[in-house]
C-alpha cells in the first residue's frame, strides 16, 4: 500500500517538531519585572514566592526562584536565587564587617564588583553541603541582596543562572 511508505516519515517529523517545542520552552530566559527591579532568568527556573513590590512605598520586598537539579546518581535537590529589596534604617546600624563574616567560614571569598554601573560587595562559600553567594548593592536608599544557595554539585548550574540575573539587572 502507498500509505505504509508514509507513516515512518510522518513519525519522525512528529517527534522532530516535539522536540523542537520542548528545546524552544526549556531554553531561553524569562522576565521578571517589578516596581524597581527587573532582570533576566533562565527557563529552567521558576518563581516559588513572592513579597512586596519593589516599589518606592514597599518597606521590604523578596522574591524566590527554584531549580531541581540533578546529581550523578540521577537524585535532585533544589537550588534557589533569592532577591531581597529593603528600606536602610535610619541611623547607625553596627554590623560585623564582611571580613569578620569570611574569616570565620572556610571556603569562602568577599571581594567588590561592578554590576552594570553599580558597586556591589559580594560573599561567597562553598561547603560540603551547601554552596552559598551573596550579592549586596546600596543604591538610593535601599539595599537589594542577591543570594543563591545550592548543593555544590549544583555550583555550576547555579552560578550560570546567577550570573544571567546580575548581568541583565536593572534597578531604577
Amino acid at each position: 500500500m502507498d500509505t505504509d511508505k508514509y507513516i515512518l516519515p510522518g513519525i519522525l517529523i512528529l517527534v522532530l517538531v516535539v522536540v523542537l517545542v520542548l528545546i524552544v520552552a526549556f531554553s531561553g530566559n524569562n522576565t521578571f519585572d517589578s516596581g524597581k527591579i527587573s532582570f533576566q532568568y533562565p527557563a529552567g527556573w521558576s518563581q516559588v514566592s513572592s513579597v512586596g513590590n519593589f516599589s518606592n512605598t514597599s518597606l521590604y520586598s523578596e522574591v524566590t526562584f527554584a531549580s531541581n537539579i540533578a546529581d550523578s546518581n540521577g537524585n535532585t535537590q533544589t537550588a534557589y536565587i533569592i532577591i531581597q529589596m529593603q528600606q536602610k534604617a535610619q541611623g547607625v546600624l553596627n554590623l560585623p564587617s564582611t571580613s569578620s563574616i569570611v574569616g570565620n567560614t572556610t571556603n569562602s571569598s568577599v571581594s567588590s564588583v561592578n554590576i552594570n554601573n553599580f558597586t556591589a560587595t559580594q560573599i561567597g562559600s562553598t561547603g560540603t553541603n551547601m554552596a552559598q553567594k551573596v550579592t549586596i548593592i546600596d543604591q538610593n536608599g535601599y539595599n537589594i541582596v542577591i543570594t543563591f544557595i545550592c548543593p555544590p554539585f549544583a555550583l555550576n548550574q547555579t552560578s550560570e543562572a546567577y550570573n544571567t540575573l546580575l548581568k541583565s539587572l536593572k534597578i531604577s
